[in-house]
């Protein structure tokens, strides 16, 4: 049976692209569907397997629909596919706001939630899998396995996602201010490298230390091999210490704060 994505938007059309993209090859239909067109006609045009409609052909061909719109466009998506609905769909949600147990009740499909990752992009990272109210062990084999051709993927409970999300979804972005900050704290010192440069060897460090844990170095085990005490390195984990225990704390805090006001704002 067909998969459908509803909603092309980054991260609806990151995931087709990933999967029209992977190694081992999908091989069912891959349908999107978008107001715009012309979003739908440039991805076309780099895949032309795509197949496009709108969300009700969607729902009359695809037995799998990922809904990859706004959570404030959830309710008007659902209400164009509704009629066709059946318990033979299997509905995945990828945002966290759009609680499971309310998509269950409005629908009468089997229901899960996907949280992915732009690392996906490049088939790599963390897919978080969550079961649905009606979601059965077979749909969560089959989202694995598909899931497992542009990421690893990790099954956790939807009371686990705003912390797993916080580290696998939004951790890209987290990395990357962290390391544009890095880098132009670097060039603000020592303007005579550029600041691509700078940018350059912060990124080829991390991708390096990325790599050490397959060799079997964690990273406690790389702070004390790197830092002596009383050396440079070691001034500057004092530094780090004395502020990113508490952002890290405040990241945590906020984002847990802002999806609440979300959820309470959701209608469907």
């Amino acid at each position: 049976m067909a998969i459908g994505f509803i909603g092309t938007g980054k991260m609806g059309a990151m995931l087709v692209r990933a999967l029209l993209r992977a190694e081992r090859p999908v091989e069912e239909e891959i349908w999107a569907s978008n107001r715009s067109q012309e979003k739908l006609d440039d991805l076309r045009l780099h895949y032309p397997r795509l197949r496009t409609g709108s969300n009700g052909e969607l729902a009359e061909a695809c037995g799998t629909l990922f809904l990859c719109v706004r959570p404030g466009d959830t309710a008007q998506a659902l209400e164009e596919v509704r009629p066709l609905l059946t318990r033979r769909h299997l509905l995945v949600s990828i945002s966290n706001v759009v609680e499971l147990e309310r998509l269950a009740e409005a629908t009468p499909c089997r229901t899960a939630k996907v949280i992915p990752s732009f690392t996906q992009f490049v088939h790599g990272g963390v897919s978080l899998l969550i079961p649905g109210p009606r979601s059965t062990d077979a749909d969560l084999a089959y989202l694995r396995d598909l899931l497992e051709k542009v990421s690893r993927t990790e099954q956790i409970e939807e009371s686990q996602s705003r912390a797993a999300t916080n580290v696998v979804s939004c951790g890209p972005a987290f990395l990357a201010r962290f390391c544009t900050e890095w880098a132009a704290a670097a060039y603000e010192m020592q303007p005579d490298i550029s600041l691509e440069q700078w940018e350059s060897l912060v990124w080829d460090t991390v991708r390096a230390a990325a790599d050490l844990p397959r060799a079997g170095i964690d990273g406690r085990e790389m702070l004390e091999e790197v830092s002596t005490p009383g050396g440079m390195t070691y001034e500057g984990l004092l530094a780090m210490d004395a502020v990113l225990p508490e952002m890290w704390r405040e990241v945590m805090r906020r984002t847990t704060e802002r999806e609440k006001a979300l959820k309470l704002a959701f209608q469907l």
